[in-house]
């Protein structure tokens, strides 16, 4: 998102600082940028329903925590038998 505003602004700055001027352009600017403050932090309390819904966003977190749900779900979710704690032991 910020390149490409940064990409596209050159293209239209100028035509919007002779439109409407200096003060009220930077107004403009400074108006969206302080609109935009608070969307690091939705994304971040929002982000992991918003990937779980997406097709194409990897998510092994939600994966692997839908992977638990069903198994336990199952009641596969047992504790390793003793015979695989010693194979890892020895």
């Amino acid at each position: 998102m910020r390149s490409l505003f940064g990409a596209v602004f050159p293209l239209f700055a100028t035509y919007m600082f002779d439109g409407i001027g200096i003060n009220w352009g930077m107004t403009l600017l400074g108006c969206v940028a302080a609109l935009f403050i608070p969307m690091p932090f939705f994304l971040y309390y929002k982000g992991r329903s918003i990937r779980a819904k997406s097709k194409f966003a990897p998510a092994p977190d939600i994966e692997q925590d839908k992977r638990m749900r069903d198994e336990e779900s199952r009641g596969q979710a047992d504790p390793p038998s003793s015979e695989e704690g010693e194979k890892k032991t020895e």
